[in-house]
């Protein structure tokens, strides 16, 4: 019988320099490792400031070995911001799911967040928002590429308003693109305030202010 593989295990090519030379890569390289240092990298200073000098000192790579593992410094980018929200963004779709209300699916979907906005051993701040702020125009596609995500999930926000709608826990009257807007807006302005030095503390008051004005729409 076949035995099955768990595709959330660290992908670890065989120790073997015949495959060592083939690829470019180093023995017993690890894929998932290697995203993590390199996810940490642009999270703290974003895409465009972090040189592929700094890479691949971090990820113990020679430039080519990083070139033939990941195509190049943008596609190890991509790669970076899967593995985020894999292991690191909040866990919006299960929120969601078991939230009884809509209210109460965003209240925990925010204070989950600033839990991963302010963390000892982590950046600060959402990676989706920090990692491209300051981009230049060469950056264009990568800033359409994240945008896109974060469109993603301030959709995932309306359409959670809609189904409160349909389940009877929000009124049909609603202005359900003006709530999800303000709730986006919460969230990246959480964002920038754990990037400025915010503790959690600070930010579960702000939380607990945009919860009060769920009763204002």
């Amino acid at each position: 019988m076949t035995a099955m593989t768990n595709p959330h295990e660290p992908t670890v090519a065989p120790c073997d320099d015949s495959l060592k030379k083939k690829r470019g890569r180093p023995k017993c390289f690890n894929e998932q490792q290697a995203l993590q240092k390199a996810m940490l990298l642009f999270w703290e200073h974003g895409y465009e400031a972090t040189s592929i000098s700094e890479l691949t000192h971090a990820l113990e790579l020679t430039a080519p070995s990083l070139y033939s593992s990941f195509g190049d410094k943008a596609g190890l980018f991509y790669k970076c911001i899967d593995y985020y929200l894999a292991h690191e963004a909040c866990p919006i779709e299960t929120i969601f799911l078991e939230a009884r209300t809509a209210k109460v699916a965003f209240e925990l979907f925010l204070y989950d967040n600033v839990q991963r906005l302010v963390q000892p051993d982590k950046p600060s701040g959402c990676m989706l928002v920090v990692a491209t702020m300051n981009c230049s125009d060469n950056a264009q596609a990568i800033q359409h590429n994240i945008l896109e995500k974060r469109l993603q999930i301030k959709q995932r926000l309306l359409d959670r308003l809609m189904q409160g709608v349909a389940s009877g826990d929000l009124a049909a009257t609603a202005p359900l693109q003006e709530m999800a807007d303000f709730y986006a807006t919460v969230l990246q302005g959480l964002t920038m305030q754990a990037r400025d030095g915010a503790t959690v503390e600070q930010l579960h008051k702000v939380v607990e202010h945009a919860m009060r004005s769920w009763e204002l729409f």
